[in-house]
Formats: C-alpha cells, sequence, structure tokens
C-alpha cells in the first residue's frame, strides 16, 4: 500500500486522473475494527516490543514488503491512527479503491518526486500524526529487502518525525493457511524509535542517500537474517 516518496528510474505510475488525498478519512474507524477481527481470526497476530511506538507526536513508521497484507497487518496494531502512502495504481484498481481511498491514504504518483504526496505527508506528521512508508518502493520478489529510496529519510528530515522500524515476518504464509483453515503467524516487531538529521539545509542527495541506508539498516536490525537482503 506504501510507496517511496523519491523517484525510482524505470517506474511510472500509469492513472486516468491526477487523485487527491482525502484527509477526512471517512472509513477508517470502521476499517480498523473490521481489520482488527481480521487479526483476532484469521492469524495468530502479535506485535513485539509495542512500547517503541511512541504515543505522541510526529512518527513515520517504516516496514518490509513482501506480500500485499504487509500494511493490513499494522494499520489497526499499533494503537494509533495511522495514515499510509499508497501507490496510484490502488486506486486506480477497483478491487481495492473502495479500502484505500476512504481510509485516508495519501496516493503517490510514480515517476517523479510528487509534491503533493509530500504535502499531504508533512501536513500528518506536523499535526502529530503517524505515517507508514515502505521505503523500498516496490514489494521485493526475494523475500529479503531491497535498496531503500530517499523519500523516507527526506520526511523525516523535513519534519523532525521519530522514525519507528517495523519488520513483519509470515504474511505470506495468511492465504495459504486459511485455504488449509489454520491461522497464519504473523509478528510485527518493533525497534527503538530515532530521528534522521543532516547537516545541510536542504540535504544534499549524498546526505539522504547515507540517512537511507542508516535507517533500512535499523529496519533490517528487527528482522531475521534471512529476511535482511542486501542490508545483511
Amino acid at each position: 500500500m506504501t510507496r517511496s516518496l523519491a523517484r525510482t528510474p524505470g517506474k511510472r505510475s500509469a492513472f486516468s486522473r491526477r487523485w487527491r488525498w482525502n484527509k477526512r478519512a471517512p472509513l477508517r474507524a470502521f476499517y480498523n475494527a473490521w481489520l482488527r477481527a481480521w487479526y483476532r481470526l484469521g492469524m495468530r497476530h502479535r506485535v513485539i516490543h509495542p512500547e517503541h511506538m511512541p504515543p505522541t507526536g510526529g512518527t513515520i513508521v517504516m516496514i518490509n514488503h513482501v506480500n500485499w497484507a504487509d500494511p493490513f497487518v499494522v494499520l489497526a496494531a499499533l494503537g494509533r491512527p495511522i495514515t499510509p502512502m499508497a501507490k496510484v495504481e490502488a486506486f486506480e484498481d477497483w478491487r481495492v479503491r473502495w479500502l484505500v481511498a476512504p481510509y485516508g491514504a495519501i496516493p503517490v504518483h510514480r515517476g517523479a518526486v510528487d509534491v503533493q504526496a509530500i504535502k499531504a505527508a508533512t501536513e500528518v506528521l506536523n499535526a502529530g500524526g503517524v505515517v507508514l512508508i515502505s521505503p523500498e518502493g516496490t514489494r521485493s520478489k526475494t523475500g529479503g529487502l531491497i535498496q531503500g529510496q530517499e523519500g523516507l529519510a527526506f520526511l523525516a528530515v523535513r519534519t523532525g518525525a521519530w522514525v519507528v522500524p517495523a519488520g513483519i515476518v509470515g504474511t505470506p504464509d495468511i492465504l495459504p493457511s486459511l485455504f488449509r483453515l489454520r491461522r497464519a503467524e504473523v509478528t510485527i516487531t518493533l525497534g527503538a524509535p530515532f530521528k534522521l538529521t543532516a547537516e545541510d539545509n536542504p540535504p544534499s542527495r549524498e546526505q539522504l542517500l547515507a540517512l537511507t541506508d542508516f535507517a533500512m539498516r535499523r529496519l533490517a536490525a528487527v528482522l531475521p537474517p534471512h529476511m535482511r537482503g542486501v542490508y545483511a
């Protein structure tokens, strides 16, 4: 559901119109209730080190992304309302549009720096809210971390928000387990929150790359070794 803000060469959104952020999020509470029921009935779901989630203040939750379910198992699990960032293709797809738009997801148009998405995420963080980002920018096909994009570092430096790494394990087993009438074990391990700062204002591309590498290694540290990928 989430997507990096920085430009990713070779990837570009194809969309019929410019999608706007529905900041009112009219159905977020309803969908969160549904998600919590899914956690209880559809899987063995647990959060490890929930105390690492700051109770207040602007916070970026960064997740690994290996399965379609990854953002969904986090959205209603950390005790605070979360605004996810979603690639615009999710808004174009009738199968999930009914969920992402009224949930208040921020659409990200790929192929160039999305100024509107940056402004929306900055607004949430400056107001003390929580934004969910997958810094890899796309789903990993290997099961391990792939190279992170600079969008997370840019937002963290711009807003001074806390960054909380959230390592997700077990989501690829959800559907196969359901077909066998079993519940998959899904865990979310939170790392200690940290902040990113840069020497320059605005930070240089080199500084953003270094900060991204630092943040991704913090995410790798809360994942099992076989899921750390290029950050092993």
